[in-house]
């Protein structure tokens, strides 16, 4: 069978977009006429792409395969025309990250920043981040759409292997600022049942839809600890904005809030080596090689787990 390549790509932009409207809009033609392209396009594989739900239109599961095949087609295209376009003496580096919408946003930046700043000579670098549930990423990076998975989630699968491992303290942090304003003295001794039981605000929690909940959660049981909870989120940037805020106090891996920590800004409560460790995963494909590029996020996960064990 040979491929209409045009009908291809106007199919590859529409399921992009996941809308007839702004995919006419990019290709800079009509609905109708893209319309007319896309079932042309069904017809001539004999397969229905999309169909209806309501408003607006969906993949449907032979669509869905299709995109996966299209997408590696145009994005090796995207990237033979770069390196035309590149001078032949300077390597070209690309690599996608997937990330556990568990994981804390600031805290992945602290990783990813230093690789991006850093310059070599006749290297270009370009990092594309996306955030999504880990299963979903799991997919993503079996079809080759992604190239590292970082989560907080152990994956067991034969088809991908891990990479790397980070094991954070998890100790009762809060604000320094709430600490002085009540006249609150803390030490190394502090043991965090008592400054609870003690302490006149509540906890903000992780919602339970989060690891970091139920491991908070186990520790609750084990020391029996019970505490008003005076904010929860599935957001793990708002329960760490919030402490920072003075809004309560919440156990929190220290990497999450290593500045504020060793600026002072931030009281953790707990023995230095935590209440548990809460593991961070580096996971790649099994057959893929491991580049530079790659060995860098591994050091860069390493450096910030020393330096949340070294606080």
């Amino acid at each position: 069978m040979m491929l209409n390549y045009n009908h291809l790509y106007y199919f590859y932009v529409t399921a992009k977009f996941v809308s007839v409207s702004q995919a006419a809009e990019f290709l800079h033609i009509s609905q109708p006429s893209l319309s007319s392209q896309i079932k042309s396009f069904e017809r001539s594989i004999d397969r229905k792409l999309f169909e209806k739900k309501g408003r607006k239109i969906v993949l449907t599961a032979e669509g869905e395969k299709a995109f996966i095949y299209a997408k590696k087609i145009f994005e090796v295209a995207a990237d033979f025309a770069e390196a035309l376009k590149t001078s032949s003496d300077k390597q070209s580096l690309r690599l996608r990250i997937g990330i556990s919408e568990q994981l804390e946003r600031h805290f992945i930046a602290d990783v990813i920043s230093p690789l991006v700043k850093e310059k070599k000579q006749n290297i270009e670098k370009a990092f594309y981040i996306s955030s999504a549930p880990t299963d979903q990423l799991l997919n993503q990076l079996r079809n080759e759409e992604i190239d590292l998975l970082l989560t907080n989630k152990h994956v067991y699968a034969e088809d991908v292997k891990e990479l790397a491992t980070a094991a954070i303290p998890v100790n009762l942090l809060i604000s320094t600022e709430l600490l002085k304003e009540l006249k609150i003295r803390t030490s190394r001794n502090t043991n965090a049942v008592e400054f609870l039981n003690a302490s006149p605000w509540g906890l903000v929690m992780p919602s339970t839809k989060l690891k970091l909940r139920h491991e908070t959660d186990q520790l609750f049981q084990e020391l029996k600890i019970r505490k008003r909870i005076v904010l929860e989120s599935d957001i793990i940037s708002v329960v760490v904005r919030a402490v920072l805020d003075g809004a309560g106090a919440a156990f929190i891996p220290t990497a999450y809030m290593i500045e504020e920590l060793q600026l002072g800004l931030i009281t953790a409560i707990g023995p230095k080596a935590g209440y548990w460790k809460h593991n961070l995963y580096v996971f790649g494909r099994k057959d893929a090689l491991l580049d530079e590029s790659v060995k860098n996020v591994v050091r860069s996960i390493r450096t910030i787990e020393r330096r949340a064990q070294a606080r």
